[in-house]
This record gives structure tokens, C-alpha cells and sequence, in this order.
């Protein structure tokens, strides 16, 4: 009997690792998602790629050093798809909120939306350039993934946007141990930092502020109650046995 209620207080439904198990089936609409997006604002040390192509060769190879070093056919953006890469040739936008164009000089973008930069570097590329194409992408959008997951590590994100569905994916999901209903996510701020608790069991998890990540966010899955008795429960069963032992033997020695 101990045995047996040993074994219960240990096991866990495998309800409780359903995400988003109450959100509505049937092409049902879930409202709240779009509305929660929070567009990226860059600030000094985030690190731009920055690309200006025209008619002219010499500012193609100035404004794309990439495309000199791949051979015909290869792919000059993987050079950006390492923090060592987009280090070494991404702009960094200064403490004064400035990135460091050739040619062009200083450009401020410190508190610009993402998606108003492109327009700003394209405005001061057409002063000095003509017909030219501008490219511009945040390299440094990264998240660090923590926790019950089974690759915990600091994952890049390449797009405007991601959530902490996407976050978990890259960490290859979470582990056994894990509670869906209290994901964390930490949010460095000028401020200071500022702490979310997410339930992912429901679909309220998409209301949150959270559920829409930015940059240098910190999500961390925590571990289910029963994990530490799961953990041991060798060794818990080990003192069950040897106390049913004793029991036994002092009821043999009694009769």
C-alpha cells in the first residue's frame, strides 16, 4: 500500500504537458494575439546589417564586403549568421545613438523603430548615392532559454518578431520534469528588470506582454512540483522496502 501511494503522489497527468489545452478547435478565432505585437526599438549596442546595392560596383563591394569572399552560387549572408559574424561586419549603433555609415557618415537611430529604420538609412543614402537599394536588419535579437527544456542555451532570432512558443521550439521543447504553467520570462530594462509569469496551459498565456519576446529577454521554464520526488523515488522506494521488511520480520518474530 505504501508502495502503491508512493507510485501515485509521483505520477502527473499528461494533461499538464498539453500547451494551450482550453484554446478553442474548429478554426475558431483566438482574439488578443495580434493585438500584443510590440515592435523591437533599438537602442545603443543592438548591431545592424546594413546593406546599400547600386549601379556601382565600388559601392557594392564597400556596403557588402560578404559578397567578395563567397564564390559564385554561396550564400553571403551566413557571414551574419554567427554573433562573431555579425560583429565583425554589422554596424553597432554607438552610445549616442549613432551608426557609423562609409560615405554617409553618422546616422542617428537610438529609439527608432525597427521598421523606420530602413527609411532613415534610405533617406541619407539618397544624398549621396542614386537609384540605390537599402537593406536593413537587427543581428543581435536574442533570447536565453533556461530551465526544464532539453537544449537550454541563447538562441538568434533573424525576424522582427517571436514568441516564447518559438523560443521553447529552439530549445527542442521541454523536458518531462517541466510545469508549462509557470514559464518565466525575465525583461532586462533601463529600470531595471521586470518578471512575467506565464501559463501556457491556456490560451490567456497570449494576453500577456510577455508572450511576444524582445531582445535579451530571459525565459525560464520551472520545474513541476513533484520533480524532486520523482528524482528520488529509488531511493524512496528503497526505505519503503526496507521498512515493509521490517515490518515483516518483527511480525514473523512476534508469532
Amino acid at each position: 500500500m505504501i508502495l502503491a501511494l508512493a507510485g501515485m503522489m509521483s505520477c502527473r497527468s499528461s494533461k499538464d504537458l498539453i500547451y494551450l489545452r482550453d484554446a478553442p478547435v474548429n478554426n475558431t478565432m483566438i482574439k488578443g494575439l495580434a493585438d500584443q505585437v510590440v515592435e523591437y526599438v533599438l537602442k545603443p549596442g543592438d548591431i545592424l546589417y546594413v546593406s546599400i546595392k547600386s549601379m556601382n560596383p565600388e559601392i557594392n563591394a564597400l556596403y557588402n564586403p560578404e559578397s567578395n569572399m563567397e564564390g559564385p552560387g554561396s550564400m553571403g549572408y551566413q557571414k551574419y549568421s554567427t554573433p562573431s559574424g555579425a560583429y565583425l561586419y554589422g554596424f553597432e549603433i554607438d552610445p549616442q545613438g549613432y551608426i557609423k555609415l562609409p560615405m554617409l557618415g553618422n546616422v542617428k537611430v537610438d529609439g527608432t523603430p525597427l521598421s523606420q529604420v530602413e527609411a532613415i538609412v534610405q533617406k541619407k543614402t539618397d544624398e549621396f548615392i542614386n537609384d540605390a537599394i537599402v537593406n536593413v536588419k537587427l543581428l543581435n535579437f536574442m533570447v536565453t532559454v533556461l530551465g526544464e527544456v532539453r537544449n537550454p542555451g541563447v538562441f538568434y532570432n533573424y525576424k522582427n518578431t517571436m514568441t516564447v512558443l518559438e523560443a521553447l521550439a529552439m530549445a527542442s521543447g521541454n523536458t518531462d520534469y517541466a510545469s508549462i504553467k509557470k514559464v518565466m520570462v525575465i525583461r532586462p530594462g533601463a529600470g531595471g528588470n521586470h518578471s512575467f509569469l506565464l501559463n501556457l496551459g491556456s490560451k490567456e498565456s497570449f494576453l500577456s506582454e510577455a508572450f511576444y519576446l524582445r531582445s535579451n529577454d530571459y525565459v525560464i521554464v520551472q520545474p513541476d512540483r513533484r520533480k524532486n520526488f520523482q528524482l528520488n523515488s529509488q531511493a524512496y522506494s528503497l526505505i519503503f522496502s526496507s521498512l515493509s521488511m521490517m515490518l515483516a520480520v518483527l511480525a514473523f518474530v512476534k508469532f
